[in-house]
């Protein structure tokens, strides 16, 4: 997926934790048949008399709760692991999933007794997705207008200058939590009728369900050697983190520990239901819904449950569902909302739209992928011979030539292609595994048959092995 708008590759994290593996080997069994056959036994052990409502209620209760209990609030490295001078930076900030987990699964509950959206028609249903997609955009501005006003110093009387649009905004705001719930189920309805149709069923069944909310999802805490670019440590933040408190953070870690330090935002978080942010690009929220169910895909396959092992497990799963994201959305787009269909993006030979040859969008003047791919080789060579501060500055010197483009990067430094470059699809992405998967991809009969693949690898040589066969 490309989310141009959080720096050029799709910032989303699964919550699958290393210590998942022995829990789902042992409660799983052999296959997601299993896991099925779990749920399958949580609603019928509740009295028959019971309606069918409340019964999928509970299993999507128990299913929720599973997956919050498996994954601890302060990120995936768990708070033993975690090292005292990081605790000590975030302090009380870290994300508390479980407390989001209670409120979301009780209103994913209550729309399968309200089916918001239901007695809509199909066009009607369009439409109000549209709206909704419409008014995400003027609610951003609308904001951004208002943030302009009281960052003026020429503003005697900001809170006067801001107040009628402060009033639309609220207006607007308030419309949209109405229409909310509907558009959720909507999505989630039409997702999960093109996932079934492309094959991604576990033996015959669809599962999971497609279940998200559209809400802020967490900040992510990226730390990288200075040396090398990896992902050392990840902690997930309280998404109302002010950025004063961001770059203090960074700045703690950073002067205590002598590592590259980022916090950034992420579009969609792994919990379940997913949290996916309202955002006007219907192609990218699309995109991150298909993406952030592949994650929950492979939570009971052995990639997913790899996740952890090393950073080329991580880039095996990232860069699956990325594809798997990017396919689902277009096929969503295609058939559901047609007029948000856009010709596909450069470079055109790495795109696996079929229109990727349509020459109505020509290469950009700019090309920011190009630009953000020989920035990190010059990187990766500079570090690669020790020249760490040299490579610092050349970091920041081309991300000031990006600010001058328009594009808004606040910090470019080892963390951030560490966390980027984990998408070996994004434009930062130098890693040969994006290559391979996509030759795989390029190479199977269908998108069951290549994520049927996949998701039985478990490192670098497996997916060698594969490419050889």
């Amino acid at each position: 997926m490309d989310g141009a708008f959080l720096g050029g590759a799709t910032t989303t994290s699964p919550v699958i934790i290393r210590r998942v593996t022995p829990v789902v080997n042992t409660l799983f069994a052999s296959n997601a048949q299993t896991v099925y056959n779990l749920g399958v036994m949580s609603a019928t052990a509740i009295p028959p008399t019971i309606p069918r409502t409340l019964r999928r209620r509970a299993v999507l209760l128990v299913l929720g709760l599973l997956i919050a209990w498996l994954v601890p609030s302060d990120g995936y490295l768990g708070a033993a692991r975690t090292d005292p001078i990081l605790r000590s930076a975030i302090g009380g900030h870290g994300f508390q999933l479980a407390a989001w987990e209670v409120t979301a699964l009780s209103r994913k509950a209550a729309d399968l007794v309200v089916r918001p959206g239901a007695d809509l028609s199909p066009q009607a249903q369009h439409d109000l997705v549209l709206q909704f997609f419409a008014d995400v955009g003027r609610v951003d501005d609308l904001a951004g207008q208002i943030e302009r006003i009281y960052a003026d110093p020429q503003q005697a009387d900001p809170a006067a200058a801001a107040a009628a649009l402060q009033v639309e905004l609220s207006a607007r705001r308030a419309s949209q939590e109405e229409r909310r719930p509907a558009v959720e189920r909507i999505l989630e309805q039409q997702a999960a009728a093109i996932l079934t149709e492309a094959g991604l069923t576990t033996r015959g069944v669809f599962f999971p369900p497609v279940r998200f909310q559209f809400t802020e999802s967490p900040f992510y805490l990226i730390v990288s050697p200075r040396d090398r670019i990896a992902v050392a440590h990840g902690i997930y933040l309280d998404p109302a983190l002010a950025l004063a408190r961001i770059e203090a953070i960074e700045g703690q870690i950073e002067s205590r520990l002598d590592v590259a330090a980022l916090i950034e935002g992420t579009g969609g978080f792994s919990s379940y239901p997913t949290m996916i942010i309202a955002y006007p690009g219907m192609d990218w929220v699309l995109s991150t819904i298909s993406h952030e169910w592949g994650h929950l895909y492979l939570f009971f396959r052995p990639l997913g449950q790899r996740y952890f092992d090393s950073g080329d497990t991580r880039t095996l799963n990232e860069t699956t569902v990325s594809i798997l994201g990017d396919e689902i959305g277009q096929k969503l787009l295609a058939r559901y909302y047609p007029e948000k269909l856009r010709p596909a993006a450069w470079p055109r030979p790495r795109s696996l739209r079929a229109d990727w040859w349509d020459r109505r969008q020509e290469r950009p003047a700019f090309d920011y992928g190009e630009f953000m791919r020989m920035t990190r080789l010059e990187v990766d060579q500079l570090l690669a011979t020790g020249r760490v501060e040299e490579a610092e500055t050349y970091m920041e010197a081309q991300r000031q030539i990006l600010v001058s483009r328009g594009y808004v990067i606040r910090r470019l430094n080892q963390a951030f292609f560490a966390f980027h470059g984990s998408y070996a699809v994004g434009p930062a992405a130098t890693d040969p595994i994006g290559g391979k998967l996509r030759a795989l991809r390029a190479r199977s009969g269908s998108l069951a048959e290549f994520i049927g693949q996949v998701a039985g690898i478990t490192s670098t040589a497996e997916l060698d092995a594969a490419l050889a066969r």
